[in-house]
């Protein structure tokens, strides 16, 4: 799935393109394509798109639904909003998996333009990086020991 015909959908429904939560949607729709984020627990979903974009998890959240709640209230193109999103049953994670189930019909086999950091790889930054924390930790401890059997 490409990031443009994700986008060109949103835009279609009349989404703005200025509200944040626009790009949240995208990116949750991204990270839905991959493997690793096919059932997702939303509130992971949220603090990994928070990181993503420097933001909390409660604000991507808020940002999505009021997307969603913007384009279902300015609609542009009825048809297009009920095909993708719906008017019934408008919560966060509905909404989205929703709208990615859509996409992925009419824009089937399609790979990832762009790679998207998987929970693994950043489970695996994480990791080094306290691996790298610890070492460091344990020798300043140990020439803090040195330094006392001096004295």
């Amino acid at each position: 799935m490409k990031r443009e015909n994700v986008e060109h959908v949103l835009i279609s429904m009349g989404m703005p393109v200025k509200l944040k939560g626009f790009k949240y949607i995208t990116d949750a729709i991204m990270l839905l394509a991959t493997p690793e984020w096919q059932n997702p627990k939303w509130t992971a979903l949220y603090y990994k798109i928070g990181l993503m974009n420097q933001d909390t998890d409660s604000r991507v959240e808020r940002a999505i639904r009021n997307a969603f709640m913007t384009t279902r209230n300015r609609v542009v193109d009825y048809d297009m909003v009920e095909h993708y999103i719906g008017f019934t049953n408008c919560e966060n994670s509905n909404s989205l998996i929703y709208l990615y189930k859509n996409i992925e019909k009419e824009y089937p086999e399609e790979t990832p333009e762009e790679p998207i950091e998987t929970m693994q790889s950043f489970n695996s930054v994480t990791a080094e990086m306290i691996r790298d924390i610890v070492r460091q930790t344990l020798k300043e401890m140990f020439s803090e020991t040195a330094n006392y059997s001096e004295v």
